[in-house]
């Protein structure tokens, strides 16, 4: 989907102020030359480009083959193919951004993901998140809650004009989520915004910094995903 989409896809959603306010947020936050992750970055617009406008040392990865290779002609960086899921970036990093690119995940992913991208964060580094906060969207009495009431999985929320199966927390449960690693939520900002395209309604958006400020070892977040039967 996401390779068939490509530059469409970035010219949809590039423009986006609610997004770029956050990524500025996050640039005022880190040093210069400081090295970065981009995961999901797709084409490198608007994230990539911006942090290495910057000054920052980018590195993207993306499940999309041709979206990656639209960022290594257009940004500035190390760009590949990987699937969050289960890539495993080498070395440490100042600042991770995961933005709009978990939404087709369960939780248990999702959680085991963060969890091993969150321990690659220096003291002091900084994890992004954009997501669409699912109280918007699912009614406090819908059984698709997860027992604490934190997130829903699977919810067919509409992407492109079709129900797309996607993970959404709530606003005060992704902040949770965060500081249950022992960070710090340090920017947390929730917006209506419409993507640049006759296919897409206007999206609730939810993006959310958080610093890591101690050397301890990272906590494994909670929720603790349920056990398969």
């Amino acid at each position: 989907m996401w390779d068939e989409l490509n530059v469409e896809y970035e010219h949809a959603y590039r423009n986006n102020p609610f997004k770029q306010d956050c990524v500025e947020k996050a640039i005022a936050l880190l040093k210069p030359g400081s090295r970065v992750l981009d995961v999901g970055c797709g084409t490198g617009v608007p994230v990539a480009q911006m942090l290495a406008d910057s000054g920052m040392d980018v590195h993207g990865t993306d499940v999309a083959p041709q979206m990656i290779s639209h960022a290594k002609a257009s940004v500035k960086g190390t760009f590949e193919v990987g699937n969050m899921v289960d890539h495993q970036p080498q070395g440490t990093f100042d600042a991770i951004f995961i933005i709009f690119s978990q939404l087709g995940l369960g939780y248990s992913e999702f959680h085991a993901a963060v969890y091993r991208l969150a321990k690659t964060l220096q003291p002091g580094g900084l994890l992004v998140i954009g997501q669409a906060p699912a109280e918007q969207v699912v009614s406090a009495q819908d059984d698709a809650w997860d027992e604490t009431h934190s997130y829903v999985e699977g919810y067919n929320l509409p992407f492109w004009g079709q129900p797309f199966p996607t993970l959404m927390f709530s606003r005060a449960g992704q902040k949770a989520f965060l500081q249950s690693m022992g960070f710090e939520v340090v920017y947390d900002e929730v917006n209506t915004f419409q993507p640049d395209n006759t296919n897409c309604g206007p999206e609730d958006q939810q993006y959310t910094i958080a610093r890591r400020n101690s050397e301890d070892p990272v906590k494994q977040p909670v929720p603790t995903p349920k056990l398969k039967a």
